[in-house]
C-alpha cells in the first residue's frame, strides 16, 4: 500500500476515535446506577437537549407530528418549537427504538464532528494540495488563536510549575460574554461538545465549498443532479441549523457573480432551498415569537463600540489569525481567493447584524468563517517557511524558528482551552427507574400532560418527557418566547391565595400536575403549601429528593 495512503488512514482513523472519544467523554451513562454523566461544562445546556430529545421518545411531540400538529417546546408549553429542533427528533426517535440516550445522541455528534474534520482536511488539500496545509488547518481548528494565553498568566504566573498548571487546569481562562474581558467562550471545542448539531451543519457547508470548487468548469448537465441534491438537503435547514442556512445563502449570492457558469446551479439550488423553507421560517417565527433581524453593529461590544474597540477585540479573539488570513487571502490563487470571498461578508454580517434577541448567538458566522481562514492562515506560514527558506543552513534554522514560534502562538491558548475538555470531570443526573419523581411521571401521567415547576434544570418531568410550564428562563428566552410573563404567572399560582383564581389560570394553561422541591436551594418561588394541602390531591411523594407532587380535584380544572 503507498505510504500515502496508509497515512491518509491513519489520519481520518484518528479522527473518527477522537471524535467518538470528545462526545463521549462529555456525556455517557452509567448503566448501574441509571444516570446520565454530564461533565461539567456541557451541564448548562444539556439542561434543554434532554428536555427536548425524551419529549419525542417519552413524550407526545412526535405523535403531535404524526398528528400533522407543531411539536411544542417542552421547556414552554403552548407555543411551537422555535428552535432548530430537526437532530434531537432525530435523536429522540433513535432513543424511542430502543438505543439507549448517550449512543442516540453521541453518535451522530460523533459522526458529524467526524464529517467536519474529514471535510476540512480534504478541502485543504483539493485546493492546496500541500498536507502541511491541510495538517495545519486541522491544528488551528482544534486549538483556537486567541489571546487567553495572557489572562492565563496573571492567574497563574510563568513558574516551574507552568507545565504542569497547564496540564490541570480545570476552567476556561476566557469566558466573554459571561466572564471578564473581551475574549469570547466561543473558540474551543465545548461549543461542539455543547451544541451537538452544530459540526455536522458546518461539515455540510463545507461539502457545499468542495462542490462550487469541482463543479464550477463543467456543464449544467454534470450539475444539475448537485443543484438538486443540495437544494433538498438545504431545504430542510431551517428545521436543523437555521445560522448555517444563512452562511449558504451569503455564500450563493457571492459565488453568482464570481462563477457565472455556476449560475443556473446556484438559481435551481437556491429555488428548491428556498421553495422548502419558507414554510419552516414562517412556522418559526409566527405568534409573536421575537426573533425580528435587527441591525446591530458591534456584536458583543455594541454597547461600547469604537473603532479601537473594534480592533481591540478582533485582535484579542482571533490573535494572529487576525493578521494570517488576509495575509493568506493576498498570496492565494484566485480560484481559491474567489472561493474563500464569502467569509468576510460572514464576518462583517456577524458584526453588523443580529439574527435572534442574543447577540451572542451570532458566534456561529464567525466560528464558520474561521474554519476557512485558518486554512488561510496555514498557508500563508507554509509560504513564509517556503520565502525563508535557504541553502544556508543558519538562515534556514532561523525561517523555522520563526514559523514555529508563529505557529506555537496561534495555538497555545487552545492548547490550554483543550486540556480544560480533557480534564473535565462528569457528575451524575439520576434517570429512569433511579429518579423516582420522574419515574412517577413517566409511568402515572398522560404524555401531552403540563406541569407547574417550582425548579427550572433538570426536572424530573423533563427527563420523563412531559412539558414543564418554564424551564430555565435563557433557553426560552434566547428562542423568543416571552419568559417574563411565564414566569411572573408562575408565582403568581404558586405563592395564591385564593383558590378560584388558581384554577383559573391552572385550566387557562392546561396545567394537570404541580410539583414542589423542598430540598432545592435554587427555589425560585414561594409555595403556599397550605392551600395545595386543602384544595388539590397529593398523588406522590419522595423524601428522598423532597419532590411532592399534587394534582387539582376535577371542580378545580374541570372544562
Amino acid at each position: 500500500m503507498h505510504r500515502s495512503t496508509v497515512f491518509t488512514l491513519l489520519l481520518f482513523s484518528l479522527f473518527f476515535f477522537f471524535s467518538f472519544w470528545l462526545m463521549f467523554h462529555t456525556f455517557s451513562y452509567d448503566t448501574k446506577t441509571h444516570a446520565m454523566l454530564l461533565s461539567a461544562k456541557v451541564w448548562s445546556d444539556f439542561g434543554s437537549h434532554i428536555a427536548l430529545i425524551r419529549s419525542f421518545s417519552l413524550g407526545d411531540n412526535a405523535a403531535r407530528m404524526l398528528r400533522g400538529k407543531a411539536p411544542e417546546y417542552p421547556l414552554f408549553p403552548g407555543e411551537p418549537i422555535r428552535y432548530h429542533f430537526l437532530f434531537y427528533l432525530f435523536v429522540g426517535l433513535l432513543e424511542k427504538i430502543g438505543l439507549r440516550i448517550d449512543w442516540a445522541i453521541n453518535i451522530p455528534s460523533a459522526l458529524g464532528f467526524f464529517l467536519l474534520l474529514s471535510t476540512i482536511y480534504i478541502l485543504a488539500m483539493r485546493l492546496f494540495k500541500d498536507h502541511r496545509i491541510a495538517i495545519l488547518g486541522i491544528i488551528f481548528f482544534l486549538f483556537n488563536g486567541s489571546l487567553s494565553f495572557i489572562r492565563f498568566f496573571q492567574t497563574h504566573p510563568i513558574s516551574f510549575r507552568t507545565p504542569m498548571e497547564i496540564l490541570r487546569t480545570t476552567e476556561f481562562t476566557s469566558f466573554a460574554p459571561w466572564g471578564k474581558g473581551d475574549i469570547t467562550a466561543f473558540w474551543n471545542l465545548n461549543i461542539y461538545t455543547n451544541q451537538r448539531h452544530l459540526a455536522l451543519a458546518f461539515g455540510i457547508g463545507l461539502l457545499f465549498l468542495m462542490a462550487i470548487h469541482e463543479l464550477h468548469h463543467k456543464s449544467w448537465k454534470q450539475q444539475r443532479l448537485w443543484a438538486i441534491g443540495f437544494g433538498l438537503l438545504f431545504g430542510i435547514f431551517p428545521f436543523f441549523h437555521q445560522p448555517t442556512l444563512v452562511i449558504i445563502a451569503v455564500c450563493m449570492a457571492v459565488y453568482f457573480f464570481l462563477f457565472p457558469k455556476l449560475r443556473i446551479f446556484l438559481l435551481v439550488s437556491g429555488a428548491i432551498t428556498f421553495t422548502l423553507a419558507m414554510p419552516q421560517l414562517l412556522f418559526l417565527t409566527h405568534s409573536g415569537a421575537d426573533k425580528s433581524i435587527a441591525w446591530y453593529p458591534g456584536y458583543l461590544i455594541h454597547d461600547s463600540l469604537t473603532l479601537g474597540h473594534f480592533v481591540s477585540f478582533w485582535w484579542q479573539n482571533l490573535g494572529l489569525h487576525l493578521l494570517l488570513i488576509p495575509l493568506g487571502f493576498i498570496l492565494a490563487p484566485r480560484k481559491i481567493r474567489q472561493l474563500f470571498f464569502p467569509i468576510f461578508f460572514i464576518f462583517i454580517m456577524g458584526n453588523t447584524v443580529k439574527f435572534s434577541v442574543e447577540a451572542a448567538a451570532n458566534h456561529k458566522f464567525f466560528n464558520f468563517a474561521l474554519i476557512i481562514g485558518n486554512l488561510l492562515s496555514a498557508y500563508a506560514l507554509v509560504r513564509i517557511w517556503s520565502s525563508l527558506s535557504s541553502s544556508i543552513i543558519f538562515i534556514k534554522f532561523i525561517s523555522l524558528i520563526i514559523v514555529i514560534l508563529l505557529v506555537f502562538f496561534s495555538i497555545f491558548s487552545g492548547v490550554i482551552d483543550f486540556m480544560v475538555v480533557v480534564n473535565d470531570v462528569k457528575g451524575p443526573l439520576a434517570d429512569i427507574p433511579a429518579n423516582k419523581t420522574a419515574a412517577w411521571i413517566a409511568k402515572n401521567t398522560p404524555k401531552d400532560a403540563v406541569i407547574l415547576n417550582s425548579s427550572f434544570l433538570y426536572h424530573p418531568a423533563s427527563i420523563a418527557g412531559r412539558k414543564i410550564f418554564l424551564g430555565w428562563p435563557y433557553f426560552a428566552w434566547s428562542a423568543g418566547y416571552n419568559t417574563y410573563k411565564r414566569l411572573s404567572d408562575m408565582q403568581k399560582m404558586y405563592e395564591s391565595t385564593d383558590r378560584v383564581a388558581l384554577c383559573a389560570q391552572l385550566k387557562a394553561n392546561h396545567i394537570s400536575y404541580i410539583t414542589f422541591q423542598t430540598r432545592n436551594a435554587s427555589q425560585e418561588v414561594f409555595f403556599r403549601e397550605a392551600i395545595f394541602n386543602n384544595n388539590f390531591i397529593q398523588v406522590f411523594s419522595d423524601a428522598g429528593e423532597g419532590f411532592t407532587i399534587y394534582q387539582p380535584k376535577p371542580d378545580c380544572v374541570r372544562e
